[in-house]
């Protein structure tokens, strides 16, 4: 079976609302970071960061739009950096609310527990 492209969106997901959502947004972070750094591979590393900056403020927005998990997603903020790690590429940080990221991180052990994530 395969996915539209739509469909492999989490936060079109049905079950994605509550705890599930916290799930749904982690994929859909990354997938949506990965896709700008595609999108703009011939931009330079700042327009890329912009670029990916900007992609996941509309993501955090239409997690709340939805009204996934509110208390979860409504005013938290994810920044992306790049950072030095010694080598000559730059590393991608992000530095996510403290609380967006409690709740990310626990809903990921939960999922991997019961089976949901591998």
């Amino acid at each position: 079976m395969t996915n539209t492209p739509q469909e492999s969106w989490g936060f079109l997901h049905p079950e994605c609302h509550g705890r599930n959502a916290l799930v749904f947004f982690s994929w859909d972070l990354a997938r949506t970071i990965e896709q700008q750094f595609k999108l703009h591979a011939q931009s330079s590393v700042a327009i890329q960061l912009y670029e990916a900056q900007k992609a996941v403020d509309r993501l955090l927005k239409q997690y709340v739009q939805i009204q996934a998990n509110p208390s979860a997603f409504e005013d938290q903020t994810i920044e992306l950096h790049l950072e030095q790690d010694g080598s000559d590429t730059p590393v991608l940080s992000l530095k996510t609310s403290p609380q967006l990221e409690a709740l990310i991180l626990e809903a990921q052990k939960e999922a991997q527990a019961s089976g949901k994530l591998n």
